[in-house]
């Protein structure tokens, strides 16, 4: 069975909750065995997510998703295999054409960096399906690291690291909203990143009492969100003018 998987980097805000899948907060949150889920995105989580980890660092990374045990929650019982990761979404903090999986100071995922870190590149992705006609979606949920040539060079490098994959990035400032997004009873939070319309540092701060309760405004990042960036196979196929 397929499972989606939250990967939250070292120095993003919050600790994701294990069990991702989003709370319905109209449910009584304690006990545990109470909570309830919802499918349905809301102002404080984006639904959709099975399994949240922690990492802190890229090998670490692949190192978690490659022993992935099925939850309890999750259909199915053993270790999740090769190809059953059918969205992963890989947070860190970011820049144009950057993505600092291993935390600052320390190496970023850049289109110069691929081929150093190849090893642990293809172990993620073979945790992915390699199915052309229903691409998996790796996202890498930063700020901005899909802006412009550095951002479009750092996602098609990694497409062909990862064939038949969609891998998307973002212009803009992402957001993540840490009080708003703890889970009620519990020290985590749920998963999701905002594609907001900021473009430098301080904006987003700025402006998120503005839009934080409008995910028409600032909806919950995606392959499909308004600033996305994709590519699949070496082509940009999504957001090439960001």
């Amino acid at each position: 069975m397929p499972v989606n998987v939250w990967a939250n980097g070292p120095g993003t805000p919050g600790f994701v909750c294990s069990d991702a899948r989003l709370t319905d907060r109209s449910v009584r949150p304690w006990p545990w065995e109470d909570r309830g889920v919802t499918t349905a995105d809301q102002d404080y989580g984006q639904a959709g997510w099975d399994i949240g980890f922690n990492y802190s660092g890229l090998h670490d990374l692949a190192s978690q998703l490659s022993s992935l045990s099925r939850p309890a929650w999750v259909a199915g019982s053993g270790r999740i295999g090769a190809g059953e990761v059918r969205r992963l979404a890989i947070h860190a903090h970011g820049n144009a054409g950057q993505l600092h999986v291993n935390g600052t100071p320390g190496p970023s995922l850049t289109a110069a960096t691929v081929v150093s870190m190849h090893g642990d590149l293809h172990d993620i992705g073979l945790m992915t399906p390699d199915d052309r006609a229903n691409p998996a979606v790796i996202l890498l949920v930063g700020c901005v690291a899909g802006q412009g040539r550095d951002g479009t060079a750092l996602l098609v490098s990694l497409s062909r690291v990862w064939p038949n994959r969609k891998v998307v990035g973002f212009a803009t400032l992402g957001y993540v909203a840490g009080g708003e997004m703890l889970r009620r009873g519990e020290s985590c939070t749920e998963a999701g990143m905002r594609d907001t319309t900021a473009l430098y540092a301080g904006e987003a701060d700025a402006t998120a009492g503005r839009y934080w309760h409008s995910r028409a405004d600032w909806p919950w990042a995606s392959e499909t969100s308004p600033r996305a960036k994709v590519a699949l196979n070496g082509v940009i196929t999504l957001g090439a003018h960001w």
